[in-house]
């Protein structure tokens, strides 16, 4: 959308320039050949006075477009989701999450989910609400752990509670840190608890 209304801004200012320009001349220079006698085949002052308001009001709906084209790119966009909403989009984390088996992403203090949780959590708001991890019973690694993570909206806090536990099926050889882990979820209104 910035590219079409840059576009729409030059193309406005051209139409500007040649509003100001002078038509009679241009008229002269590159009409007049054309007619084999020019002087009686000109335009009349109304009709180079037409043309100059035409000008301008092309200029004018250029930059309109342009305008309404930044009112337009987040016309259908809420600012941010509402609790009900943030609440049913943690419901579904949880049940996505809940009896899965799956790998955490170990490097992050952010918690061992989140990179996860994040992007199942986005909706069509300018601000998606996150998880932010508020506790955690300890390492991921080898005995697997919880972590509790707060979903806010202005409304209000939803609280998802994953439980990781190292997958009997792991893909590397016995004695190896787990890579897979059973996660259990649960989504609960409010702030999270311990």
């Amino acid at each position: 959308m910035t590219g079409f209304a840059v576009f729409m801004v030059l193309f406005g200012m051209a139409f500007v320039t040649l509003g100001f320009a002078d038509h009679r001349a241009i008229w002269w220079r590159f009409q007049a050949r054309r007619h084999t006698d020019p002087a009686s085949a000109e335009p009349s002052d109304a009709g180079f006075l037409v043309q100059r308001l035409l000008c301008f009001a092309a200029a004018g709906l250029a930059f309109w477009g342009s305008w309404s084209s930044f009112q337009l790119d987040g016309l259908g966009q809420p600012d941010r989701a509402g609790q009900a909403e943030v609440f049913e989009r943690t419901v579904a984390v949880a049940d996505w999450l809940d009896g899965s088996t799956m790998f955490p992403v170990l490097a992050s203090d952010d918690g061992s989910w989140v990179e996860r949780v994040d992007p199942e959590l986005r909706g069509p708001e300018r601000d998606d609400p996150t998880a932010v991890l508020v506790w955690r019973s300890g390492s991921l690694d080898p005995e697997g752990n919880v972590e509790h993570y707060e979903v806010s909206s202005e409304d209000g806090t939803t609280c998802l509670k994953v439980t990781a536990e190292p997958s009997p099926e792991q893909p590397g050889p016995e004695g190896m840190s787990p890579s897979y882990f059973d996660v259990r979820a649960d989504a609960s209104e409010g702030s999270c608890t311990k």
